[in-house]
């Protein structure tokens, strides 16, 4: 995969979950275009079950809202097994208490939708250059 900069790059891996089947393909087709692999899981449940599963990780992109849990119940096991992947919050529902508790939980960046492909591209690659 070529870099803007002319530089090849290790393809990195984005856990996608998004409970909204039209969104989630819209943001894989966007993270693929940007070169990234993205694994989908329409729920809480599915992404843990992927992390369960040894899946390689470098990512996690998350709805707050999903159907059996919200987006802070899975950053807060997947901190137990994937302490250093960093993670960034989807909502449609922002609100002050859900901000500050993905902070608390070491989110890496609040993103409000509909999302934007140019903030969402910086976003991801800044958080995937964060130590």
């Amino acid at each position: 995969v070529k870099t803007d900069s002319g530089m090849n790059k290790e393809k990195k891996t984005i856990l996608l979950v998004e409970d909204e089947a039209g969104n989630r393909e819209i943001l894989t087709e966007i993270l693929c275009d940007l070169g990234y692999e993205v694994i989908g899981a329409a729920d809480g449940s599915s992404a843990l079950s992927t992390i369960r599963h040894g899946a390689h990780i470098d990512l996690v992109l998350t709805d707050y809202r999903l159907p059996d849990m919200t987006g802070l119940d899975v950053v807060r096991t997947l901190r137990t097994a994937l302490p250093d992947v960093p993670v960034i919050m989807l909502t449609a529902y922002g609100n002050i208490e859900g901000y500050f508790q993905s902070l608390s939980l070491g989110v890496f960046e609040y993103i409000h939708k509909p999302v934007d492909k140019r903030e969402l591209e910086r976003v991801v690659q800044m958080a995937l250059r964060a130590p």
